[in-house]
């Protein structure tokens, strides 16, 4: 009996260590997205630090940033307040051959708790990449898989939580300090619920004995997902950034229930101060709007916490926009405080969102500073906006947003360069906004998705004009007679120039070709221009005009291939119908008639964050 007493404690205590190790080194999956980035970084730079999450065992680096380490301020800190939810702190990025860990790094790495066994990559002056999971102080080099950003979509979706919560106190830092400290006690306690939009289902915390409603509890968030669209099953769905599946969460609070009424969000459009003895008072509507990022198999009971986790984040951000404020000069009473307002954004190089919380009305130039720093620390380029107002994910709300993004590529050929569009757009086209433009219309609408385009990369806040403010732009630079206003006039690709400049201040380039042969000779002035600009281009010629979103060109054939978008569909904003009927494809050389002129307006664009 003894002995196999023992038998069974050496083997538990094998158990158990074993156990440990297998959870310590956990598997190891890095983002196409952030590969990328890792592929163009400067061996120079003195060191980063890598964000991921943690999921079936599985360790899956999300994200990155480089930290100068100038200061005592620990940015990547901060910008652990900017990332969705679920996404921690998981290791740092080394620059050289040594595998030494500084003291700078080593305080980064016990910052780490989603693991524990910090992830430590290499990157040497060849930008040979190895990783490392440090493992009580050694490094253990690990293989890694790279999970493309189109398994990154399918297998990951978020939660955005939304709601209102009233805020009153003393102007003063120690208030707001006090206040915000309360709420995020409140919603950490457990005494608050959610309920997921549009479902029967409710998350509830350690207050209560039921810790979920509406559904079973073994149910996963991706079952949730797929049941409210049974007529598109996951597998069939095309997966991209454009198709984001962010599922939409409110917060339930009872003791708040009235104070969170209609009535506020409606009448408390601006920050209130009252004076009282012995300081002003701040009363405001406080948005919380924040997101996480989760793995389809995660259970819904288990999605309380991240809710949690992610309303926590929000209002540190928010406290510290009106800290912010509230250290500025002239406004240490309250007066001049602005609401803040949430921004999401979704750059196509990071493959994860961003949130940015800034005091409402201040106009994005001001915010320069902020956001070229914003630039640095991710790696982005400093020649484009990317995190501007105008650059913050929307979805679709009428127009499809980036048609071609659902052609299937074609594979890589020799010889063969593509350059595409960078960035969104709306697809404009003939009979949309209850608009009968049919027949004369078609450049109006390429230029329409030129605007669009301008204002979703945050160069521009000025809306997307009608066919009638297009027209009175004409007339009033004298390009055009009073009576044009109202007709049903052509415009061409001179006149789309005129609009840019005067109504967004762009510059643009004008080619002219002699025939539709002839424009094959501009193949590697149009590959430049997506290469350098990206922006779309307008192509008018004879009665017709058409938006080029891409070439393809063969430099060794000559070959060209044109990315066509038809402002000519008449149909619904069906993007199937769009994509199969061609409205949007790749066009052959031989699309543009050979004995017509072409007209093509390319919109430059400045070097801008």
């Amino acid at each position: 009996m003894g002995l196999f007493i023992i038998f069974i404690f050496l083997f538990l205590t094998d158990l158990f260590i074993y156990g440990n190790i297998f959870k310590m080194s956990p598997r190891l999956k890095i983002s196409s997205y952030v590969i990328e980035r890792l592929s163009t970084l400067d061996t120079d730079e003195s060191a980063g630090c890598l964000y991921g999450l943690m999921y079936d065992g599985t360790l899956l680096v999300v994200g990155l940033s480089i930290e100068l380490f100038e200061n005592e301020n620990n940015t990547y800190k901060q910008l652990l307040l900017n990332l969705p939810g679920e996404i921690e702190l998981c290791g740092v990025i080394k620059f050289g051959e040594s595998l030494s860990v500084e003291s700078t790094l080593k305080e980064i790495l016990q910052d780490v708790d989603i693991t524990d066994n910090p992830l430590v990559i290499i990157i040497n002056e060849t930008k040979e990449m190895k990783a490392h999971f440090l493992v009580h102080d050694k490094f253990e080099e690990t293989q890694y898989e790279i999970l493309s950003s189109d398994e990154l979509w399918k297998q990951f979706l978020h939660v955005r939580l939304n709601t209102v919560l009233p805020l009153s106190c003393e102007a003063t830092i120690s208030g707001v300090k006090g206040i915000m400290q309360s709420k995020r006690k409140k919603i950490a306690s457990g005494q608050v619920s959610f309920h997921i939009d549009e479902t029967l289902v409710y998350l509830f915390g350690v207050a209560s004995d039921v810790g979920l409603t509406g559904t079973n509890t073994d149910a996963t968030i991706g079952e949730l997902v797929d049941s409210k669209s049974p007529e598109q099953p996951t597998k069939k769905k095309k997966h991209n950034t454009n198709n984001v599946e962010i599922v939409p969460v409110n917060l339930v609070l009872k003791s708040t229930k009235d104070i969170l009424s209609e009535k506020l969000v409606k009448t408390a459009v601006k920050m209130m101060t009252t004076q009282r003895k012995p300081a002003f008072c701040i009363s405001m509507p406080l948005r919380v709007d924040t997101m996480a990022m989760i793995h389809r198999n995660t259970k819904l009971l288990d999605l309380y916490t991240v809710l949690v986790e992610a309303a926590c984040r929000s209002l540190r951000l928010l406290e510290n926009v009106l800290l912010e404020q509230l250290g500025q000069e002239g406004i240490g009473d309250g007066a001049g405080l602005r609401l803040p307002e949430t921004f999401h954004y979704l750059p196509n190089e990071l493959g994860h969102f961003l949130t940015r919380i800034v005091p409402k009305g201040i106009p994005d130039e001001s915010m320069e500073k902020e956001r070229r720093s914003l630039h640095e620390q991710l790696a982005l380029p400093l020649t484009r906006p990317i995190f501007r107002r105008g650059n913050a994910y929307t979805r679709s709300r009428g127009q499809l947003i980036n048609p071609h993004e659902a052609i299937t590529p074609s594979p890589p050929k020799p010889d063969v360069t593509t350059a595409l569009v960078r960035g969104r757009y709306t697809y404009h086209h003939y009979m949309q906004d209850n608009f009968n433009d049919d027949g004369w219309g078609c450049a109006y609408r390429s230029m329409q998705t030129i605007f669009s385009w301008f204002r979703f990369q945050g160069y521009t806040t000025v809306g997307v004009p009608t066919h009638k403010e297009i027209q009175q732009c004409l007339v009033k630079i004298g390009d055009k007679s009073s009576s044009f206003v109202g007709s049903k006039q052509w415009i061409g690709s001179t006149e789309v120039m005129f609009c840019l400049e005067t109504l967004l201040g762009v510059q643009s380039r004008i080619i002219y070709a002699n025939t539709g042969t002839e424009l094959q000779s501009y193949a590697p002035e149009l590959v430049h221009h997506f290469q350098t600009h990206g922006s779309p281009i307008m192509i008018g010629g004879g009665v017709l005009a058409h938006t080029i979103l891409g070439v393809e060109y063969n430099t060794v054939t000559q070959e060209i291939r044109y990315l066509i978008l038809d402002p000519h569909y008449t149909g619904a904003e069906d993007l199937t119908t769009v994509v199969n009927k061609g409205w949007c494809g790749w066009k052959p050389s031989d699309f543009w008639n050979k004995a017509a002129h072409y007209n093509l307006c390319l919109p430059q664009t400045k070097p801008a964050i």
